[in-house]
């Protein structure tokens, strides 16, 4: 078995609601591995979503510590982190949140202009390659008005990809879709877990998503209440 890329260790998160401490997520250990897609899944106010964002250290945990390739973050500076989350993750959201007056390469490689670096030929071919893959070739030079709502959310994952991430983290990114082009981009997920053996991460309420993934961990009023992992799924690739 590959080495976990993430590792979350009695992670726990309070939040005061104005009178009371309130306790979202109960201490959780979690352990996510490269080439697996992974789906969160549980109703509203489960805490699947403080667990994302704390795994996309954008929320410190209350308890707990977390690791990236064996490596202790949890008491980094902000400015650290801000530096992990930069070369290691990339983030998709329920809205593709495209910035319609550029085109959908400049929608790509724009973080990489607003961060003040030319943006390098490499990083301009990665994205014309990320679109080939995706179907969207003759799509490089549309504005995103010009787009579908499964096109728009395909030039999203392109972005969060083109930096070469090892860990995708998705929040809801096919609740705002039908079902032809909730499929599409699930099958890009999927696909691209294992053939770039990244660590896709998906937070969902669907249990249409369910099927498509690698392994399913369900969280019901801030605790984890099955994970496929500890009935002993395989990792994609292999044996039992």
């Amino acid at each position: 078995m590959p080495e976990p890329i993430l590792q979350l260790a009695g992670i726990a998160r309070d939040f005061y609601d104005g009178r009371n401490l309130r306790r979202v997520l109960e201490k959780t250990d979690l352990d996510i591995y490269p080439g697996e897609f992974t789906i969160l899944a549980g109703p509203s106010g489960s805490g699947k979503t403080t667990l994302l964002t704390i795994m996309g250290l954008i929320l410190k945990p209350s308890e707990g510590s977390i690791a990236i390739r064996g490596r202790a973050i949890t008491k980094m500076s902000e400015s650290a982190l801000a530096s992990l989350r930069l070369h290691n993750y990339g983030f998709v959201f329920q809205l593709a949140e495209l910035l319609p007056a550029l085109s959908v390469m400049e929608n790509i490689i724009v973080a990489s202009g607003i961060q003040g670096r030319r943006v390098p030929a490499a990083l301009r071919r990665r994205a014309e390659e990320l679109l080939d893959g995706f179907g969207l070739a003759d799509c490089i030079n549309l504005r995103p008005l010009q787009l579908s709502g499964g096109q728009k959310q395909r030039v999203a994952i392109a972005r969060a990809l083109v930096n070469e991430p090892a860990v995708l983290l998705c929040d809801e990114p096919t609740s705002a879709l039908d079902s032809e082009s909730s499929a599409i981009v699930l099958d890009v997920l999927k696909k691209l877990s294992r053939d770039t053996n990244r660590a896709m991460i998906m937070v969902t309420h669907d249990p249409r998503v369910f099927p498509f993934a690698d392994r399913l961990i369900k969280i019901e009023n801030g605790a984890i209440v099955s994970d496929t992992r500890t009935i002993g799924q395989p990792l994609p690739g292999e044996t039992h």
